[in-house]
């Protein structure tokens, strides 16, 4: 086998994993969906999509905004990430696979939860969703770990052993709030949500 065919099935294999990975993260959203029905619970796929759509690029956006942020108040960054980085490491050319995927988690964590409780006071919201999106986080990148060996993002902050940190607490849950009103706030505006989701990811791919 020579270095051309090496490289092409080295290609091919990341693809593949690449393409697992992806699936592994919809299999608990299957699950959920599933179980949603038989809880007679009516999924609406338009709004799923909104979300979706909303998230592929605004996740991207939030750890470059948040980044810079960061590295501006405490002159050191909080993480990198390690599997198709890109604008330094700050976030991934995987991302709109990624962030949109988490942002539907975040469509059913809101709008199709299987024991949801009505009026929860702030505290309850602030601990309920900053975490789900925590563990959501951690899951991801334990998936990617053993698929590719190393790290999807690595926090240079230790209090979750790197996979992750309780720093980000807070701004998961303005994350979260965010997701949920744009997305809510462009369902059933395919187009436009399109459209704004596309001209993101080109301008975040175009300009590293």
């Amino acid at each position: 086998m020579d270095k051309s065919q090496l490289l092409i099935g080295m290609d091919f294999l990341f693809v593949f994993k690449v393409t697992l990975f992806t699936v592994l993260q919809c299999i608990p959203l299957y699950i959920w969906y599933k179980i949603a029905l038989r809880k007679k619970i009516i999924v609406d796929w338009r709004l799923i999509a909104s979300y979706f759509l909303f998230g592929s690029w605004f996740g991207m956006f939030g750890e470059l905004f948040l980044f810079k942020i960061i590295e501006w108040l405490f002159h050191s960054p909080i993480w990198e990430y390690r599997t198709l980085p890109i604008h330094q490491g700050i976030t991934s050319s995987y991302g709109p696979i990624m962030w949109g995927n988490a942002a539907v988690y975040i469509c059913f964590h809101k709008n199709y939860s299987l024991n949801k409780k009505e009026n929860p006071n702030f505290i309850i919201s602030f601990v309920k969703e900053s975490l789900f999106l925590l563990v959501l986080e951690l899951l991801f990148n334990f998936l990617a770990f053993g698929l590719f060996k190393e790290y999807f993002f690595y926090y240079f902050v230790p209090d979750l052993w790197h996979w992750s940190s309780f720093t980000n607490l807070p701004f998961w849950w303005i994350g979260y709030q965010i997701v949920v009103k744009y997305s809510t706030v462009l369902y059933k505006e395919e187009k436009l949500n399109l459209s704004i989701a596309v001209m993101m990811i080109v301008i975040a791919f175009a300009y590293q």
